[in-house]
């Protein structure tokens, strides 16, 4: 390949579609000012039109490079992303979530723009061949019709933890997988955190921004039908395990709930849990008396205690919800969950932890009560 070839990332002859203005999907630097400007809106597809704008493309002999998400509020990691994307072929085609599946996915307060706005702002980059919103949850369908050379996503996933009808249709039609790394403190969920710090309940006295993941920790009990992903699940293991022991005993063990039987099964046993059976992901957390500090069941509930107030910390800052569930000192939920369980008679279960992807929104507090502040004497 000459080497004004290797310089061009995109395509540097526009490809003509039926009804449709033609698709500058290059610019060598040669042929940057003499390309024909086109309009971001000739540049999103109609759904129904997929397939043939595909067919298109594969007689000319383009190498098509897809990839799918939410694009809500673009940010440099996406660009970067596509960008990265777009060098693995001739034309780059975003399909993107439509309106209801990303209220379906994220949370009655997403999208924060509509779908047509994400398309035009994806159809603006340069690096973008094509856009085109598909419909519902899945983008299993519009792969089908597109039939994509490459298919890229990002480094939050592989090629195991992928939806498996997307996986199975990317099967099908010989698609090559892709995972590119994430760009390292880019995420359209901490741009919402950030819009969001600040914005306490009515009535209230601003709060230090300082302190925003404490104060953003609310108790969530409404999830979305989302799973939470493994890279997820270790940080908060990771975080939770980062809390203070006493003499570091670190007696705290935890149960990691994935089955949905489980939950339901823990939920039971939980007279204010009812709404764990519906969450993505439980964790019971546990002690044990033969690890813990001078074998003390003081000392192993305060540990044990520690190590889920920072899993519920890491769950905000990842952007999931979380709620607390109590199980000791109750001796029939104790019991309950040592029977179902089978649990060695040194392990406790001191407490449950429904966590998913939230349902619902609570704004910042703080929950500051002066009165019960002592200065040096009571």
């Amino acid at each position: 390949m000459a080497k004004d070839e290797e310089e061009s990332i995109f395509l540097s002859r526009p490809l003509s579609f039926p009804g449709l203005s033609p698709f500058c999907l290059a610019l060598s630097p040669e042929g940057r000012e003499s390309l024909p400007f086109m309009s971001p809106s000739d540049k999103i597809i109609p759904f129904d039109q997929l397939r043939q704008w595909r067919e298109t493309l594969r007689r000319e002999n383009r190498r098509l490079v897809v990839t799918n998400g939410v694009f809500d509020l673009m940010h440099r990691g996406h660009a970067e992303y596509l960008a990265q994307a777009a060098a693995l072929g001739d034309a780059l085609l975003v399909l993107v979530n439509d309106d209801a599946s990303v209220t379906a996915l994220k949370g009655p307060t997403r999208p924060i723009l509509p779908q047509a706005d994400r398309a035009f702002l994806l159809a603006s980059l340069q690096c973008v061949a094509a856009v085109s919103v598909f419909p519902g949850p899945q983008a299993t369908e519009a792969l089908r019709r597109c039939a994509p050379d490459v298919y890229v996503k990002g480094g939050d996933y592989t090629p195991e933890t992928l939806n498996r009808d997307e996986f199975q249709a990317l099967q099908a039609c010989g698609s090559q997988i892709r995972i590119l790394p994430l760009v390292p403190g880019c995420s359209t969920s901490s741009i919402v955190a950030k819009l969001r710090q600040g914005d306490p309940e009515e009535g209230a006295a601003p709060l230090d921004r300082r302190l925003q993941p404490i104060f953003q920790r609310r108790s969530i009990r409404t999830f979305l039908p989302r799973t939470v992903e493994q890279q997820d699940i270790g940080l908060l293991l990771e975080a939770a395990m980062a809390a203070p022991s006493a003499r570091a005993c670190y007696p705290a063990h935890f149960l990691v709930l994935t089955d949905p039987e489980e939950r339901k099964a823990v939920a039971r046993c939980l007279p204010n849990g009812a709404f764990l059976a519906q969450a993505p992901l439980g964790i019971l957390v546990c002690g044990d008396l033969e690890k813990s500090c001078h074998k003390a069941l003081s000392y192993l509930l305060q540990d044990c205690s520690a190590a889920v107030e920072n899993l519920l910390l890491a769950a905000s800052m990842l952007g999931l919800g979380a709620c607390w569930l109590g199980v000791h000192p109750n001796e029939d939920r104790v019991t309950a969950l040592r029977n179902h369980f089978r649990l060695p008679s040194p392990i406790l279960p001191v407490a449950a932890v429904a966590l998913g992807w939230p349902g619902e929104t609570k704004p910042p507090r703080t929950n500051y009560q002066p009165e019960q502040v002592h200065v040096n004497l009571w």
